[in-house]
């Protein structure tokens, strides 16, 4: 190995394990974060792609220090991580540097044995690697043990950190951290590994929000991928078969024989696509090679792929849901598949880097998406192809390197309640005063003021979720008594109530309650058909046996928000005659004949058209102010639904008749008032707990853009005036 100034920072034993491993030279990420690591003046966001370097760019200097500064008793280092699967991958990726450095290091979760946590904890020492709801549990059920375990902290690493940024669970691991700096008397050094950031300023700030640190930006990301990609339409074909069966004949011929990763944006399609794919292999007499990946198979279905990917020694094909999104270890795969036009362009590049892995190959990337043949389809929305200008949008914002911003409106009332419980769980009590500094002015809740800090108290001592002592201190109160002895009250998020589904004496996955099987049904799960043959509503279990036929259960589940930036650039998509190089002959006369159908009707005018009874609105706006123009309507007397980017009206008047309507109704009602309108709907885990005043103003926050609806109404109003004058000339309406 060359040397370098950076690899004469780091201890004998990192230095010795660099050796074995046969590095030519550190990474240029690497060489550029060991010194700053171990001077630890600035927190640090480091980003690259997978397989980059990243892991070891904070690592390789933060086990340097242990070996040589290292606390002898308590913990060192705390690695904060998204999934349990990440922790062991960690964990055995880091294992043998830690021993070459005499340094311990140690995966906490539910699935780590009681003897291996107990040791872990009596000798407290080196590396703990947790995820942010065994963090929580500490704080709780081992209060007076923790602070001797934490006091000698130096470093926080958070993996997959983009996984965390305007979450539930983003807000849990920062208001963690800020207790335990408030628990240690001093600031720890953050640093955060992440393979997508869109806005690196807004990550920096995200990660400390008090700003009471300097922080810095390491990019990894910079460096060219070669890339190849292909997008595919798929239509009905004449004898009825459906698009998806054309897709995987496609996936089948083009995929069979190597080890490849197909995202689709379902639980549901994941079944059908690994049912047509898996009947594919038995009719052609080959053995199967593709299996499903998703969150409510069992934990043993998943690890099964992705062991089998891991090994290399099969060809295997994972079609999943976001669950192998993140940086779980499956080794290398040839290329990604996306099912479905993808709904951002985050998730989509943090798919397309699982492959392309290998020194000097490409990242191949096939997108895949229904459609119809010219002339058939049976409505205004059909005609004009929206799944394909939405998949086209996000692959040409990809390219342009853009990705989505956090939704910086959400309050996450929920996660202040259980993180307020939490705290005053672990102190006995705490004074309003104290709580606030904690939570809202180091923590993660900056823009909530005192004023609604103060309602947001009295709403939770009005349903008794707290109380206040005479002496004005709060303390748990009988129904936050309730919740905190859940064993699920340390999730942030909800996890739904469901049935186990069992085949043969073992659970091979669940289904959400709301999803009803009854007996004889057929079943679509795991790769498998199956038959129920009892349901026990009481001990919620599904028996299942193997059956000849199946169909896909309804998982439950809401789609992705959408951002303005891709309804926007669909907009243009559709006003331009660009034919992207990466499109099929069929994507490319679908392309052609929607923009034509599309000027037909004048929406490169106006973005309201009739089709039959119906009048349809395409909202070239996010799905925040989609969602508003459908409370409006419903408020304004109005019968409206929302499908894709459209809200449809049915039609009682002529379009410019409801569209002043709309804006009638918003400009004469305030937007306090509407929100009165609302209905109290919880979102988050805890949000049952609040009044019905602060659950509207959780739900609306979260869900709508008053102001920005009526700036968007504005501008119609203005459009259509333009084109009674004659004067229209064709401008954006965002």
């Amino acid at each position: 190995m060359s040397q370098s100034s950076s690899f004469d920072l780091l201890s004998n034993g990192v230095q010795r394990w660099i050796y074995r491993q046969g590095w030519p030279a550190l990474r240029a990420v690497q060489e550029t974060a060991i010194p700053v690591i171990l001077d630890g003046s600035e927190d640090i966001l480091i980003t690259a792609p997978t397989a980059g370097g990243k892991t070891e760019a904070a690592f390789l200097p933060i086990i340097s220090w242990l070996e040589e500064n290292g606390p002898e008793s308590g913990f060192g280092v705390l690695c904060l991580s998204p999934l349990k699967a990440l922790i062991n991958d960690q964990f055995k990726r880091l294992e043998l540097l830690c021993e070459s450095a005499h340094t311990t290091i140690t995966p906490w979760h539910g699935d780590v044995s009681s003897s291996v946590k107990k040791r872990c904890w009596n000798e407290a020492t080196g590396i703990l690697m947790i995820t942010p709801e065994s963090l929580e549990a500490m704080f709780v059920r081992r209060a007076h043990e923790l602070l001797p375990r934490m006091r000698k902290l130096r470093y926080v690493v958070i993996d997959e950190y983009h996984a965390f940024i305007g979450r539930e669970r983003g807000q849990q691991l920062l208001s963690l951290l800020a207790r335990l700096e408030v628990l240690i008397e001093r600031p720890l050094i953050r640093i955060a590994l992440s393979a997508t950031i869109g806005d690196t300023d807004m990550a920096l700030k995200y990660l400390r929000s008090d700003g009471s640190r300097p922080s810095m930006h390491l990019d990894a990301s910079g460096e060219k991928m070669k890339l190849q990609m292909v997008l595919k339409a798929f239509t009905t074909d004449k004898e009825d078969m459906p698009a998806l069966f054309s897709m995987t004949q496609y996936l089948f011929q083009e995929l069979r024989g190597e080890s490849h990763l197909v995202f689709a944006n379902s639980r549901r399609k994941v079944e059908e696509t690994t049912d047509f794919l898996t009947s594919m292999c038995n009719a052609e007499g080959v053995p199967e090679e593709f299996f499903p990946h998703h969150g409510s198979l069992s934990r043993d279905m998943r690890h099964f792929v992705e062991e089998r990917l891991k090994a290399g020694k099969k060809p295997t094909t994972a079609i999943a849901t976001s669950t192998l999104e993140l940086g779980i270890d499956i080794g290398d795969v040839v290329s990604v598949g996306q099912i479905g036009a993808p709904a951002n362009c985050s998730s989509l590049r943090q798919r397309l880097g699982r492959s392309g892995r290998r020194e000097g190959s490409s990242s191949i990337l096939r997108v895949l998406v229904d459609g119809y043949s010219e002339g058939d389809a049976p409505s205004i929305t059909d005609k004009l192809e929206l799944e394909l200008f939405q998949a086209v949008a996000v692959l040409e914002l990809m390219l342009s390197r853009w990705i989505e911003p956090p939704n910086e409106q959400s309050i996450h009332f929920s996660t202040l309640i259980q993180q307020l419980l939490s705290m005053i769980s672990f102190k006995g009590d705490i004074t309003a005063q104290d709580a606030y500094q904690i939570l809202c002015v180091r923590g993660p809740w900056q823009h909530i003021s005192p004023e609604l800090f103060g309602r947001f108290l009295r709403s939770l001592g009005s349903n008794n979720v707290i109380s206040q002592l005479p002496t004005k201190e709060l303390v748990v109160g009988l129904i936050g008594e309730r919740e905190v002895s859940k064993h699920t009250f340390y999730t942030a998020f909800e996890v739904p109530e469901e049935f186990s589904l069992v085949a043969n004496g073992k659970t091979i996955g669940k289904l959400p309650v709301d999803s009803p099987l009854v007996e004889n049904q057929l079943l679509l799960f795991g790769g498998r058909r199956w038959s129920v043959i009892a349901v026990d509503v009481e001990a919620k279990v599904i028996t299942l046996k193997r059956a000849g036929g199946g169909k896909a259960p309804c998982f439950g589940g809401e789609p992705a928000p959408i951002h303005i930036k891709i309804r926007e650039k669909m907009r243009e998509l559709y006003l331009c005659d660009k034919i992207p190089t990466y499109c099929d002959e069929k994507a490319s006369k679908l392309l052609t004949y929607a923009r034509t159908f599309f000027r037909e009707q004048g929406l490169e005018n106006t973005p309201v058209t009739c089709d039959s009874d119906e009048i349809v609105w395409l909202i070239w706006a996010d799905t925040r102010i989609q969602n508003t123009l459908l409370v409006i309507a419903s408020l304004a007397g109005y019968e409206a639904d929302k499908w894709g980017p459209t809200v449809r009206f049915k039609k009682t008047e002529s379009i410019e008749g409801t569209i002043m309507g709309l804006y009638d109704f918003l400009a004469n009602h305030s937007a306090q008032e509407i929100t009165s309108k609302v209905n109290p709907i919880p979102i988050g885990k805890f949000d049952h707990l609040l009044d019905e005043q602060l659950l509207r103003e959780a739900y609306v926050a979260e869900t709508m853009d008053i102001a920005g609806t009526s700036l968007y109404l504005e501008q119609i109003i203005e459009v259509s005036d333009r084109i009674y004058r004659g004067q229209y000339s064709s401008q954006p309406i965002s």
